[in-house]
């Protein structure tokens, strides 16, 4: 006559934890064995001629019905379908429940308790975590499904309407607690994205911060290494950069960085190429290719950009317009014990086209 109500993760769309999974799986046998157990109690409280339709209706209906969800977690496309799947699972339940109820009043004259209606909606709700629409739609099913059934027994016979008011309200705050944890969620979600985007974007450029792009670069190099790969590191610097930022103030030097994180999203397009600032006026891009001549030609249109966008520098020694020096290390992922050794070469390939030059780029 009752249902069972354990805290249990949420199942969200599309990703779960390995665990949360154990722990959706492990509520769902604990739910089937609680039920096995209520028989029992139930058992001993229906009048004698009802035994044998309240064991079928639990045994070959309600226990199957939880069963056939729980082998369903295990299909790979589970959880692209699991809030239709826990909807069907509470909906088949509760009127199954309900078929009891008609029962038990038809043979017996025996008013079977209804709480189970609302312990199986909450099951859904907070348990499975069922979704705001999923929860709405089960509240109206079940609330018709009830008021059905008191339309064609009267059950509780005075207090049919009022409880079936009380069904029916009971639902419907249930469904207002899972729109408020909904948005709860939501909340909390955005937060955090916003939170890993301080926490992983520089400000000024939108471009990866040194934490992670040096996160992100020891994850590619990894993958890489193990499918014995080819990469490049490109580490790249403005050239007389103090002078230009004394020179034009420190607005216009920021708008020189964003100027080069700019010119790096336009040359550096593929999706698993990572960008990032290095640090006041370094760049660093992380980028996987076929081979030398790709890494070449990408960092000659860096160079190439800077050219044709001749942003003046008049207090450089050299071509009085804004340029970048560009230091490569290429290879295959397993020529190096690391990306920390990759950079290193890189950092000294910029440092040696500094001395010949700046406006360049030197291959380690």
């Amino acid at each position: 006559m009752s249902s069972i109500f354990m805290p249990t993760p949420s199942v969200e769309a599309n990703t779960v934890s390995p665990r949360d999974m154990l722990m959706l799986r492990l509520s769902i046998v604990v739910g089937g064995i609680l039920i096995s157990l209520f028989m029992i109690g139930d058992l001993q409280l229906i009048p004698p001629d009802l035994t044998s339709a309240y064991t079928t209706n639990r045994a070959l209906i309600q226990l199957p019905v939880l069963a056939g969800l729980l082998a369903f977690t295990f299909v790979p496309q589970f959880l692209r379908f699991a809030q239709t799947a826990f909807l069907a699972t509470v909906l088949s339940i509760t009127y199954a429940n309900y078929y009891l109820i008609h029962v038990a009043w038809e043979q017996a004259a025996f008013s079977f308790p209804y709480e189970g209606t609302l312990l199986y909606a909450f099951f859904g709700f907070f348990v499975f975590g069922m979704k705001f629409h999923y929860a709405l739609t089960a509240m109206v099913l079940s609330s018709l499904g009830f008021v059905g059934l008191m339309l064609m027994d009267s059950v509780y016979g005075e207090r049919t309407w009022m409880n079936a008011g009380f069904v029916a309200g009971s639902l419907f705050v249930g469904v207002i607690g899972r729109h408020r944890i909904d948005r709860l969620l939501g909340q909390l979600q955005e937060a955090n994205e916003q939170l890993v985007g301080l926490s992983t974007i520089d400000e000024l450029t939108d471009l990866f911060n040194r934490r992670a792009l040096m996160s992100e670069s020891g994850r590619l190099f990894a993958r890489q290494r193990r499918s014995n790969q080819r990469l490049a590191v490109l580490m790249m610097d403005l050239d007389h950069f103090k002078q230009f930022n004394d020179h034009y103030g420190h607005q216009q030097g920021d708008q020189a960085i964003r100027q080069q994180a700019d010119i790096m999203r336009q040359v550096f397009k593929r999706q698993t190429d990572i960008l990032g600032r290095y640090g006041g006026e370094e760049f660093m891009a992380v980028i996987e290719g076929e081979d030398a001549d790709r890494f070449e030609l990408l960092a000659a249109e860096v160079l190439k950009q800077w050219q044709d966008r001749a942003v003046s520098n008049e207090d450089s020694p050299d071509s009085k317009e804004l340029s970048c020096s560009i230091g490569i290390c290429q290879g295959l992922a397993t020529e190096f014990d690391s990306i920390d050794e990759m950079i290193r070469m890189a950092d000294e390939a910029l440092y040696r086209a500094k001395k010949q030059g700046r406006a360049r780029y030197v291959m380690a």
